[in-house]
């Protein structure tokens, strides 16, 4: 994927679910989504593999990136609940956790073209 249309796809998906450039999240979640396009694995390590690089980029807290990335499937979750279950997938019985809504937002950006909701 070339990063220009990654970062295109991110945006796309991060803005349907109501996360927006002027939130912290939107950066957080973005180097998010970039390190899990990079290594799908790192869905599996998700502190180690996700949380810590920005952290260390950041000079933040592994636990701060995370907090941040709660906060921010709350919002999506309090903003558009239906939107956050139609990229998951499935009937969600509350708001995501943080690996969650890494796992349903990357979906979003891998599935893309099969997304006519973004469209």
């Amino acid at each position: 994927m070339v990063t220009s249309d990654l970062s295109a796809r991110i945006n796309d998906v991060l803005r349907y679910v109501g996360i927006t450039r002027n939130m912290n999240a939107y950066i957080i979640l973005s180097q998010a989504l970039t390190l899990i396009a990079e290594d799908e694995d790192r869905l599996r390590a998700v502190e180690k593999e996700v949380y810590t690089p920005i952290a260390d980029k950041k000079m933040y807290e592994p636990k701060a990136v995370q907090s941040t990335i709660r906060r921010a499937s709350k919002v999506a979750w309090d903003l558009c609940p239906d939107r956050v279950q139609e990229l998951a997938g499935y009937p969600l019985n509350g708001r995501p956790s943080a690996v969650t809504m890494l796992e349903l937002l990357y979906n979003g950006v891998a599935r893309y073209e099969d997304l006519s909701i973004l469209k």
